[in-house]
Parts: C-alpha cells; structure tokens; sequence
C-alpha cells in the first residue's frame, strides 16, 4: 500500500530538511549525500557522507536531530498496524490488495471529500458486517490522497499517545484510522486530541461492525468530543452491494485471474459459481475465488477443468486449505512423526491458540504453545507458528502473525474452543490484561455470527462477571466486552444481566452518577430481555430520576440520555400492564426525542421512530387505535427512510413497526390493509431469522402469527393455518429452549393455531391447542397475575369457544364463567381498557347459558353486557354499534318467554342500531 509504505519511509522529514541545508552547502557534499541515497545505503553512512561534506561545524547539530527524528520514527511503528505477507488465505488480507478495488464509488467519493474539505469535522464513522470490505475501503481512500497525507491504522491500546507521536514527526495532514472501533477503550482520549490538534489537518476513521451502544456513549463524553460525533452522524454504511449492476457471479470470476497470477498458475477457465440467496460479502466472493484456483491446483488442472464453487460453505473450504498447509509444514519440520509428534489435532489447536492470544516475545510464545492439551512446552513449534504467521513488520507488541482474514480466524479459533473445554480455560487462564481482553474481543466479535461463539460466551460470562474460575477481568476489559456483545441474543441473555450488574457494582465513583445511570440504562434492556421485569422497572425508575436531574443542569450532555431512559421506563410499564403511567412516560419521551431531531435529525431520528413505536403500543392498550395507527404510521416512514440507508441496522426495526401498523389497521376495521404491512414484516423477519436464529425467530413467529390474523380475515384461510401453525413450530422450540422468555409466546400462537382450526373446521386439533393455550398461560398467571391475567382470560374465553363448537357446553360455560371473574376484577381496576372485553365475554356467556334453559343466570349476565355496550357506544358509537345490536338480539331471546313486549322492543333497538350502520 503506497500510503502506508509512505508513512513509515524512515528519514523521510530528515530528508526534506537536508535537501533545504544541501542548497547552501557545497555541491560536492551534496553529491556525495544523494549518491549514498540513491546506492540504498542505511541513514548513517548517509549522514557521514553529508558531514564530511558540510563540516564539522554543523555535525552536532545534524546528528541530534537524526537521532530525535529516528527515535519519534521508531516510537511511531510501534503503535502502527502493519499487514501480514504470507500464507494463501492471506492473500484475502485488505493489505495485499491482490484484486484491484472495485466499486464503492460513493462512499470513496465521500470520505475523500471529507478529506480534502479543511472545514470538515476531524471525525467519520464507518460501519458494516465484518468482510464487506471496511478496510479495504479505508486503504483505498489513503491510496488516493496525495503526497501531503500521513496515514496510520492505530493500534490496539496506542489510542491515548499516537496523535502526539504522530507530531513529533511531523505537523503536516494526518489520516488515522481505528479498526474495530467497538473494543477499544481508548476512543476518548484520541478525539479530545484531535479536537485540541493544531496541526494541518487530522481526520479519524473510526471502522466498525456495527454504531450500537458504545457510539451512542461517546457521544455522551467531553463537549468537544460529543460535537465531533454529533458532526459524523450515523457514519457511512458498508452493505453487501459494492456498486450498481455489479452482480456476486461477475465479481467471483473477476477476481478468479489476480489470484491465480500471485500464486503463479494458469488461469482456471471453467469456474462456475453458485451463488445462492445473495447479495454476498466481498470477501466471501473473493474466497471463492481463491478457493477456486487452490482447487485446480490441487487437483492439477491445467486452467480447462470445470470447478463449481457454492458461496454457502466457501470459508469452510478455505479453511480446510489452510489446514492442509499448516500440516504440510508441521510435516517437513518433523513435528507430526513417531509416538511423541504432534497430531493434526494438536497442530490445529496451536494455531488457533497463536491467533486468540498472540505472544509479546519468543519465550512468551514457547510458555502459549504449552496452553494446548497434549501439547509441548517448545520453542520449536513456537518457532514454527511464527513462520507460518511471521509478525508484521515493525509491530514489537506481537511476536508472531496470526491467521487471516479476521472472519476465518474467527471461524477456526471459535470452533477449536467450542470442541475442547480443556483448550478453552487453557487459553483464558492466567492472562495479562491485554491478552485477556484481546481473547475475549475476537470471541465477542465472533459471537455476532457464530452460535458456538455465543455458547462460549454463555459459560464464560458468569465466571467473569463473578470472579470465579480462575477468570478475573479488568472493568475496562468487561466495559469493552459488553459493548462489543451482540444485542438481543437469546444465549447470552442472562450472561449479559450479570455482566451489567458487575460493572454498575464497580463504578469507581459513587459520585459519578452519569456512569451509574448508563449502566441502570443498560441493566433494565438486559432484564427486560430476559423476562426480569419488576428488577426492569425498578432500575428504569432509578435511571430515569438520575437522568431527570442531569439533564436539568447540563441538557446539552443528558437531554438525549433521558429520552433513551424514559423509553425503556416505558417499556417496562407497558409490559407489566401500567397502561396510563406508560403512556405519559412515552409522550414525553416523544416530546424530547422530536425536539432532538429537529436539531439533529442524522442522530436522533432513529430514536424519535423508537419512542413513536412505543407510544402506539400505549396508546393502543388503552383503545386509541386511531391516535395509535397515526404514531405507527409515521414511525415505519422514518424507520423506511432508515432501512433505505443502513439496511442491516434498521430492517429489524421496520419490521418491527409494520408489524404493529398492521395491528392497528386491524383494530379501526381495516383487515385488508392490514395484511400488506403485516407480510412485509413477516418477509423480513424471515431473512433475518435466517442470518441470525438467535436474535429473529421469537420475531417471526410473533410476525407469522398476526400475518394468520389478517390471512384469516379476508379469506384466505389456508395460508392463515400454514402461517399459524409455522408461527407454533417455532414458538414452540424457542420455549423448549428458553421457557421463561418464551412461554408467553407459545401460549400466543397456539390460542391463534386455534383459532384458525376451528375456521376450516378441524375442531378437536382447534381444542387441543385451546387447552394447551389456556394450561401455560393459568401457569404464568399464577405467580405474575397483573401481567399474564389479561390473557388468561381471553385464552379461557376462546376455549369457551371451542368447547361450545363439540358441544361440550357445560364447560365451555365453566370456562366462560372463569373468564368473566377475571375480566370483572380487570374492568374494575381499569375500566377503559377492560370493558369492551367483559361485555363480550358476558355477551357469549348468556347465549350458552340460554341454550342449556339456564335462564336465571343468563338474564343477568345479557344484562350487563347490553349496559356495558350502551355506555361505550355513547362514548365510540361507530366502533362499539354493531356489538350493542348483537347483545340486544341475545337478550331479547333470553326475555321472549317471560316478556315478549320487551323482547320485541329490544329487538326493535338492535334493528334500529344495524340500520344506522
């Protein structure tokens, strides 16, 4: 990389100041300066030419700054990321470049802009999924800029200390790029240095896989820092698609030549590619690529044969090459023969063991070796790790390379560690911070894809968190690792609950209350994950006062932490059934979030969409679908809008409120609108279940389940049972894995796969599921009855239903009667949102008792279902008319026999109501 090459180039200030002195000295002595240059000789016969020309006046002088300029030089490489040179899958490296770069023309267009623009802000975000080509984009950007540019990948921990380095050497234009932004620890002080930079020019690229959490929190740092991030928005987003009509085949078979002509073998000719569901990664592209010349190679074609490379297990395969190269070389070392060799379980571990953990010098690597099981204390296998992975070049902190690129890596060391206990507690045991922290980055990096990743993390975790196992890690180590976890995974739920509460325990300060209110924020998402709702509610009350009173006196800093803190608090009281406290919370998280927006829309937007998609769901609790549907509405248009630009960041979040605008559609009567937003959200959530099950399933089955709803509604009932009993399949295994997240949803789903058998008249299986419905919801409602009584109650009123449909009335009516105990205390406590439910349950519970001549106890209770319906429909005379006709025909059944004036009178009010309709 010529930008990079240029930025080490030792001397290279040195040298420009010696070409100025060169001017008003000799002309011999300047000859003999530029001959030792242009012959490649080392900096000191340089410097002995040039004195001896220049004299002895001016040597002094020359060899202090030679050896200021060599000392700031070498200073710098060590807190330098350079690229590895070696091995095949390396070639994949952004640093070897071996297929020229390829599209992404807007995105370069906009970071050199960025560059070149001196009133820009110092600081951009780049994003995007690991292998989409975030490096070698940042390498192209400084391959393109002049001359005049310095650029620097900052290492790991050199955060605090590389821009003052940097100006030791040179006060010009400074390019410093951050990879894996998300782990590091030492962000802050790096901006608050390039804020305060009186240099040129500096400009920080942050790279990442994702703007999650840890970019909100540096936003929340020193004033300087936080316009810095405000100014960069939500960064540039990396997608799959490199550039427009670019299709994944014409990008594997482009790149197929540069590979074959930097391992030096014919062209293969006959490569043909699968590619499956795309769009693909760039990198996996180019594995198959590479995975297509090492295959002629290896089976000796001569560039004519056909090979067929399938993108769904393209990394797989490379590794397997890999493997078959460390072995070679374990081979003609003489490692793997007689009773003492190592096996090619053994030559594998070793390897993954070097990538996890590095080593800083020779004896450092000999002691890591010994770390895998059956393996040998040796400095001739450490040795022989360093050539196949040599230390890149002027890094000090590794003594050897690691295998690469980073998703293979991670792919190799994640299922080493996941087939042998042993090899994992061997690798984490007795660590220094930094190899520690170093571990369980590439580990939490690995868990975003990798389910074996997040099983590992599941068990490590709780020893982290609580200092047991012989695994003790630094605040700073556990901060970075939460930060760098996934969102939302089912694995690592409660994993992630203790690892919060460690690190709210361990704030250093208790007078730091900012710290203490982010991780009470960060505790009541992961209770709430995990079904701990009371905790949940507690910690959000907590964080929100905190906040409240922050916010009060520095609004600039916190006003967008109480937006975010409300929003969880309002979560929490929705879920635990506090419809009125949940939505006065939701409107003033709304209030703050739109004012947020209007200033910065770049920034707030996507939480102004958030706290819009909650106060729908209040407002819908609590019979407001109109004012509901309006909050959806312009929720799934920002969310839209989002998704348009960073779609791997947003798609979840609009599916999310399509699926709640189809519900609200729903509620006002609009069934067939309804559907539209409801299979678009079921399309989505499908895709992204697909990419990660751990995160998304719970989504589609919930998706699947309302998509049946609206299916059934306009008639098409077939696909409504298929998407029903879909939406139970997986319901169903997420609670066989997770019963106290998941049995809710089951419960859900199969009262809907009811429902749905009971249309197409399959009434025994519809009963069955009915029964099943009401037996796990009576035994989540036992303990948690605020929260779970509302649907027991509707669970025992379908099965009411059912019951009624096989002619099992009495107990359709002992259900029904259960049902109407909850519903009444329910209306009691909160009539505006109960009533409607009572009514009907009254409603269907006297038709039953008429039809088996209980007309005693069905009077009463037709009574009170029309007493009910007549007050809610001078309160919604549209919604509520229809309901009020049908309960006035069933009373007036019930009153025929012993008054048929009356029963005529009221039949005449039902026909009365169905004519204004």
């Amino acid at each position: 990389m010529r930008a990079a090459r240029d930025a080490y180039t030792e001397g290279m200030g040195l040298w420009w100041w010696i070409r100025g002195a060169l001017g008003a000295m000799t002309c011999a002595g300047a000859a003999a300066g530029i001959a030792a240059l242009t012959d490649g000789k080392g900096w000191l016969p340089i410097a002995g030419a040039f004195l001896g020309a220049v004299g002895a006046l001016l040597a002094p002088l020359l060899l202090e700054r030679w050896r200021t300029q060599r000392a700031a030089h070498s200073a710098l490489e060590r807190l330098a990321e350079l690229g590895p040179n070696s091995a095949p899958a390396l070639l994949l490296n952004a640093s070897e470049a071996v297929v020229p770069f390829t599209g992404r023309d807007r995105e370069l267009a906009e970071l050199l802009a960025w560059c070149s623009d001196p009133d820009a802000g110092r600081l951009r975000l780049l994003v995007g999924p690991g292998g989409v080509g975030k490096s070698r984009l940042a390498a192209e950007l400084a391959r393109q800029l002049d001359r005049s540019w310095r650029f620097l990948p900052v290492a790991d921990e050199a955060e605090a200390e590389v821009l003052s380095r940097l100006r030791e050497v040179s006060g010009g234009r400074l390019l410093l790029v951050v990879d894996y932004a998300e782990t590091r620890t030492g962000l802050a002080s790096l901006l608050n240095e390039a804020a305060a930079d009186e240099g040129r020019q500096v400009r920080v690229l942050l790279v990442a896989r994702s703007a999650g959490e840890w970019w909100r929190q540096l936003g929340g740092q020193s004033a300087r820092v936080r316009q810095m991030v405000a100014a960069a928005g939500q960064g540039i987003v990396l997608t799959e698609q490199v550039g427009d009509g670019i299709s994944d085949i014409e990008l594997v078979l482009g790149a197929v030549p540069y590979f074959a002509q930097r391992l030096g073998v014919e062209i293969p000719t006959g490569v043909k590619v699968e590619p499956g569901v795309g769009p693909h990664r760039v990198l996996d592209l180019h594995a198959a690529a590479l995975v297509a010349v090492l295959r002629s190679i290896q089976h000796g074609s001569d560039g004519a044969g056909a090979i067929s490379v399938g993108m769904g297990d393209v990394l797989e395969e490379l590794l397997g090459h890999e493997r078959r190269f460390w072995l070679r070389s374990a081979q003609a070392r003489g490692f793997t023969g007689g009773v003492d060799g190592l096996s090619a379980l053994v030559v594998e571990q070793t390897v993954a063991v070097g990538t996890l953990l590095g080593a800083h010098s020779r004896a450092e690597a000999v002691k890591l070796v010994g770390r895998v099981p059956d393996g040998t204390v040796s400095g001739a296998v450490a040795d022989w790790l360093r050539e196949l992975y040599p230390p890149q070049a002027g890094d000090g902190r590794e003594w050897f390379g690691q295998l690469r690129p980073d998703r293979l890596a991670e792919l190799h060391v994640t299922r080493q560690l996941s087939d042998s206990p042993a090899l994992l507690m061997g690798c984490l045991e007795g660590l220094d911070g930094y190899r520690e922290r170093r571990a369980l980055m590439m580990l939490a990096r690995a868990a975003q894809e990798l389910d074996e990743a997040r099983e590992i993390l599941h068990r490590l975790l709780p020893e982290l968190a609580n200092e047991v196992g012989g695994l003790i890690a630094s605040r700073e180590t556990l901060r970075a690792l939460h930060d760098a976890l996934p969102s939302r995974s089912l694995i690592l739920g409660g994993a992630r609950v203790l690892l919060a509460k460690r690190l709210l325990d361990s704030v250093p300060d208790k007078e730091d209350v900012a710290e203490k209110a982010h991780w009470l924020d960060a505790l009541v998402v992961h209770l709430s994950h995990v079904g701990h709702l009371f905790d949940a509610l507690a910690a959000a009350r907590e964080a929100v006062t905190i906040y409240r009173e922050l916010a009060r006196l520095d609004p600039d800093r916190h006003y967008a932490d109480l937006a975010h803190s409300l929003a969880n608090l309002g979560a929490c009281l929705s879920e635990l059934n506090h419809p009125a406290e949940a939505l006065a919370v939701a409107r003033e998280a709304v209030t703050i979030s739109r004012e947020l927006a209007r200033l910065d829309p770049d920034r707030h937007r996507a939480d102004l969409a958030d706290t819009l998609h909650m106060l729908g769901n209040c407002l819908s609790e609590l019979n407001h679908p109109a004012e509901a549907l309006a909050a959806a509405q312009e929720a799934a248009t920002i969310y839209r809008e989002l998704a348009r630009v960073d779609a791997d960041r947003h798609r979840a979040d609009l599916a999310r409120s399509l699926a709640n605008l189809s519900i609200y559609l729903s509620a006002i009567g609009n069934n067939a609108k309804a559907q539209s937003p409801a299979k678009e959200a079921a399309t989505i959530y499908r895709e992204l279940a697909r990419l990660n099950p751990d995160r998304h399933r719970a989504d589609l089955a919930r998706s699947l389940a309302n998509l049946s709803i609206y299916l059934s509604a306009i008639g098409n009932d077939t696909e409504a049972l298929a998407a029903a009993r879909e939406a139970v399949t997986i319901s169903r295994e997420l609670a066989r894995l997770h019963p106290d997240r998941h049995r809710a949803l089951l419960a859900d789903t199969l009262n809907i796969l009811g429902n749905r058998l009971s249309e197409l008249n399959y009434p025994a299986e519809a009963l069955a599921a009915a029964r099943e419905a009401v037996t796990i919801s009576r035994e989540l409602a036992r303990p948690n009855p605020d929260r779970h009584g509302a649907n027991l109650a509707h669970f025992l009123y379908n099965l009411g239903f059912h019951l009624s449909k096989v002619g099992r009335l009495a107990e359709a009516i002992t259900a029904e009667q259960r049902a109407v105990t909850i519903r009444r205390k329910l209306a009691r406590l909160d009539p505006d949102r109960h009533r409607a439910d009572l009514a009907h349950t009254l409603n269907n519970l006297g038709c039953h008792l008429l039809q088996v001549d209980r007309l005693v106890e069905a009077l009463p209770a037709s009574k009170k279902a029309v007493t009910i319906y007549r007050e809610l429909v001078r309160q919604d005379p549209d919604r509520y008319r229809y309901d009020l006709a049908y309960s006035l025909y069933n009373l007036s059944y019930i009153c025929v026999e012993d008054d048929s004036a009356e029963a005529d009178k009221l039949t005449e009010e039902a026909n009365h109501l169905l004519d204004e309709g």
